[in-house]
């Protein structure tokens, strides 16, 4: 039996990500250590495992077929950890996540503070940014995702909707008007989160799609909600973000006949949920805190 099983596991991760930096980022090693020990196994069975050119890599047919049989060894070793850390109660060890911007301060920054506090032998390692990360190449265990899944291989659960309003600030629609059709927001400064996008509404009629250039595009929800309270024009902003600004008459819904969809939320990872139980187990606490009615709320 081969003795040093580091090396099947990193093998595994080479296969998996497709290359050793990205290996070394999974393992959180050295992308020389991660060489090493390709270099190694290959010495110690007499075969060739990976043609390495200067821009790739790539494993061979008998690299594959150990990579194959290693992935089987290793899941079942993280399934037998991962019951053994249910029976001792006590889950350990690190967890990474990436998440939105706007979305980690006002929605998970509360939730992750109770789980912090239930769970202290996990050290949580928040990615905060609105660029849609890479779980394999950044290392990630988990992501929280806003919007629509392009990934079909990502495994999903959901974290609901969120409901999203059309708004502008009074000051602004008293100096420029309140559009009355659709078709009138294109005579409207748009704050948007592209240049150009076509967005959907459902009316009393049906549905209807409608493109509009923002003369102010920013990838973040929050700075968008600054810009259009401060009376740059109309945004389509998420409800926990738009309510204070609707109760206080700050800010005002536009064409309330027509609704936006709301937008997808959810936990996403890649394999079973077995294979990592911290990553399910801040999956679920995360579910359940997403139904608590006082989930902005830190404590």
């Amino acid at each position: 039996m081969y003795k040093n099983l580091t090396h099947l596991v990193t093998l595994v991760a080479l296969a998996e990500t497709g290359s050793f930096a990205a290996a070394a980022r999974r393992l959180q090693l050295p992308t020389s250590t991660v060489s090493e020990h390709i270099a190694a196994l290959e010495r110690n069975l007499g075969v060739q495992l990976v043609v390495r050119t200067t821009r790739q890599s790539r494993l061979t047919d008998i690299g594959q077929l150990l990579a194959r049989g290693s992935a089987r060894m290793v899941e079942t070793v993280e399934e037998t950890f991962a019951e053994l850390e249910a029976t001792l109660g006590q889950p350990k060890g690190k967890l990474r996540i990436s998440l939105p911007f706007a979305f980690a301060a006002d929605s998970v920054g509360p939730a992750i503070a109770r789980f912090a506090g239930l769970y202290p032998g996990i050290e949580l390692e928040l990615w905060v940014s609105n660029d849609i990360e890479d779980l394999i190449s950044g290392g990630f265990d988990l992501a929280i995702r806003i919007g629509p899944l392009t990934d079909s291989t990502l495994t999903r659960r959901s974290l609901g909707v969120e409901p999203q309003n059309l708004v502008a600030a009074r000051a602004y629609l008293d100096l420029r008007g309140r559009p009355e059709r659709l078709d009138d927001l294109t005579r409207h400064c748009f704050v948007g989160f592209k240049p150009e996008r076509i967005y959907r509404f459902e009316g009393p009629d049906g549905g209807h799609e409608i493109t509009l250039k923002a003369q102010v595009s920013v990838n973040d929800p929050k700075t968008a909600a600054a810009i259009v309270k401060g009376g740059a024009g109309i945004g389509l902003l998420p409800r926990y973000l738009s309510d204070q600004g609707l109760e206080d008459g700050s800010l005002e819904i536009i064409l309330p006949a027509y609704r936006p969809p709301p937008a997808p939320m959810a936990i996403v990872y890649y394999g079973q949920a077995a294979a990592n139980p911290r990553a399910d187990l801040f999956a679920r606490f995360l579910e359940a805190q997403m139904r608590r009615p006082d989930r902005w709320q830190a404590g």
